[in-house]
């Protein structure tokens, strides 16, 4: 290229230095090389009018009769452009690739612009969410979609968890919802049918609902002869107080079991909106906690600290005491859990402390002990139902590996997270934390 440019200035020289000579014969030597300067200006400017409609017609028709500057010019643009083009060629077939793929899918796929607006989907679409693209392309999807949780889902573009929804082409088709960000603010929304799934998971919380409530009145008839047993054994060998008092153990353990299982149930099927009408006050249902806890166990160290200068200062301002609203029963149900657990692991010299304070617009609500503790290969597993550390320990202090899981989902309902740290020998925490969107605040009036 640094030649092409010497060529074409050794040209521009020669022909100022041929129109600077002839001038010189009738003494107009400037004219002369003003003369040179205009033709060489004119000859540019037509080949670059030659050039220019060339450009507008990307460069697909003929080549311009130009001089060798121009010309090389021309070579390496239409070089560029047919490099481009094979490029274009190639993304081409890739996106037709993806989309004969993604139409072999029996999972629905749309892909919605930086407007929220259709820009394709395949057939499955149709199927699972009532989209065809020649009918709605162009259309806004959440017009087509009309559910305010799907809304809410494209809105926040938090799609670490997918969405369970329910087809707007038949209630009783149910969808997993995952979307993803991709190519200057583009959505890709996939849609799987998860019915059989939802059927299956229905299925096993009937099943374990309705043996629950079966479960309860043979036990109770089984426990109240125990009992009448116990009170009249009499006369009876030896071998039965014993093993009287072993069946009332098993008895109400199962019994306990039972109530654990029609709780669960009922986190389950029943709504958070239908429950969670309570405006619990936390300091309250705290002290009652610890109050009740000390009254079977006196000799054992309960103390609860609540962090009140850590609440302070918060926009908007939070009213004291604390509320939320919330269901009463769920959050006694789940910390009662958290505390017997406690309790339940930690010596008579042991201690144990719960605490309430603010930590990073969160309310953390922590039971903390000095007990045996957890060996961390566990702690992943503890929140599953049944699952018991040591199934031997777990009997002995009467558990049914379900407290955790309870604790789980009654916070899940509450918008809340269970986390979990524990040291074998030096004790647990158990941390529950609350945003504090959940507690009630104070709103600004006007003057």
């Amino acid at each position: 290229m640094n030649s092409l440019y010497r060529d074409e200035l050794l040209k521009l020289g020669l022909l100022l230095s041929l129109g600077y000579l002839i001038g010189s014969q009738w003494d107009y030597a400037w004219a002369g090389l003003a003369i040179a300067l205009c033709f060489y200006i004119l000859m540019m400017l037509r080949y670059y009018r030659h050039f220019n409609d060339w450009l507008d017609n990307r460069g697909l028709s003929k080549k311009p009769l130009v001089n060798t500057f121009w010309s090389t010019i021309i070579d390496q643009i239409q070089r560029l452009l047919n490099e481009l083009r094979n490029e274009q060629q190639l993304l081409r077939e890739d996106v037709e690739y993806f989309k004969e793929s993604f139409q072999a899918l029996d999972n629905g796929v749309v892909v919605i612009d930086h407007a929220g607006k259709i820009d394709w989907c395949n057939k499955s679409t149709l199927d699972l969410l009532g989209i065809q693209l020649e009918r709605d392309k162009g259309e806004l999807l959440v017009n087509l979609i009309r559910a305010p949780e799907f809304n809410r889902y494209l809105e926040q573009q938090q799609f670490d968890q997918p969405l369970i929804l329910v087809s707007p082409r038949s209630p009783q088709l149910h969808l997993e919802i995952q979307a993803t960000i991709f190519r200057h603010n583009h959505t890709l929304v996939f849609a799987r049918d998860i019915s059989d799934v939802y059927i299956l998971e229905k299925m096993r919380r009937d099943f374990v609902a309705n043996v629950s409530h079966e479960l309860r009145t043979p036990l109770t008839v089984i426990t109240g002869y125990l009992e009448t047993l116990k009170d009249n054994i009499e006369g009876l060998p030896d071998i039965w107080p014993r093993a009287i008092e072993q069946m009332l153990v098993q008895s109400h353990r199962m019994d306990t079991m039972v109530e654990d299982l029609i709780a669960l149930s009922r986190l389950e099927s029943v709504p958070k909106s239908q429950s969670h009408t309570d405006r619990v006050t936390i300091e309250g249902l705290l002290t009652g906690l610890v109050s009740d806890a000390k009254l079977p166990f006196p000799k054992k160290s309960i103390s609860l600290d609540i962090a009140t200068d850590t609440f302070q200062h918060q926009t908007p301002p939070l009213k004291w005491p604390l509320q939320m609203i919330g269901n009463y029963d769920e959050l006694h149900s789940a910390l009662s859990n958290l505390i017997q657990n406690a309790i339940k692991y930690t010596s008579d010299s042991g201690k144990i402390q719960i605490s309430c304070k603010c930590v990073r617009n969160n309310m953390l609500i922590e039971v903390q002990d000095d007990g045996e503790g957890i060996d961390a290969i566990h702690i992943p597993r503890l929140t599953e139902r049944f699952y018991r550390v040591d199934s031997s320990r777990t009997s002995s202090t009467g558990g049914t590996g379900l407290g955790l899981a309870i604790v789980k989902h009654v916070l899940a309902r509450h918008n809340a997270e269970l986390t979990i740290h524990s040291v074998v020998g030096k004790g647990s925490r158990f941390i529950c934390t609350f945003p504090l969107e959940v507690l009630e605040s104070e709103q600004p009036t006007d003057n």
